[in-house]
């Protein structure tokens, strides 16, 4: 089977990066044009923003610059690299389910694992925390959005199940050898 290459969708993500640089701006601006009487609110709101938007922005840019696949889907497993919280690669022996998610009108392909502590202690401690609390939200520890794909999530899911399907079927002909 020829592997599945999927890149970033450029146009998608030149529009994430402007749009979290408007918020970076826009949290600037409220730190510099505090809310009469409520500054310590404008405070904290223009400086979540600018951290969360920021760290948004640079993921963007970083994905811009470099040409490296969202995802890749082999005989041998999936790779993701589609979001600030990729998994990396995931071999077809810890894959149990792909089940599309939606969660706050964003949709993501969530990906089951037989040992998702194995992939969280493998992170750092800022990514293990905000892992978990996807996990907590939406039930995976893996979750790849659709936001900076040029292919629907259905479509990433059908190429899983096929792949995934063929390693079954695979690792059970050997089996029985």
């Amino acid at each position: 089977m020829t592997p599945v290459v999927i890149y970033p969708s450029r146009l998608r993500v030149s529009l994430l990066f402007a749009g979290a640089a408007l918020f970076v701006a826009g949290g600037i601006w409220l730190l510099q044009h505090p809310i009469q009487g409520d500054e310590a609110m404008g405070w904290l709101t223009g400086w979540a923003s600018i951290v969360f938007f920021g760290a948004v922005a640079l993921f963007a840019l970083s994905r811009l610059v470099s040409r490296k696949p969202a995802i890749t889907i082999d005989r041998n497993g999936i790779t993701d690299n589609a979001s600030g919280l990729s998994a990396g690669f995931i071999p077809w022996s810890d894959v149990v389910d792909a089940q599309l998610v939606k969660f706050q009108r964003q949709k993501f392909l969530g990906v089951s694992l037989r040992n998702p502590q194995d992939y969280l202690a493998k992170a750092s401690p800022l990514k293990r925390a905000l892992m978990k609390a996807n996990s907590s939200l939406v039930g995976f520890v893996i979750n790849i959005p659709q936001i900076s794909l040029p292919v629907t999530l259905e479509e990433l899911l059908g190429h899983i199940e096929r792949f995934r399907q063929a390693h079954l079927e695979t690792t059970h002909a050997d089996a029985s050898r």
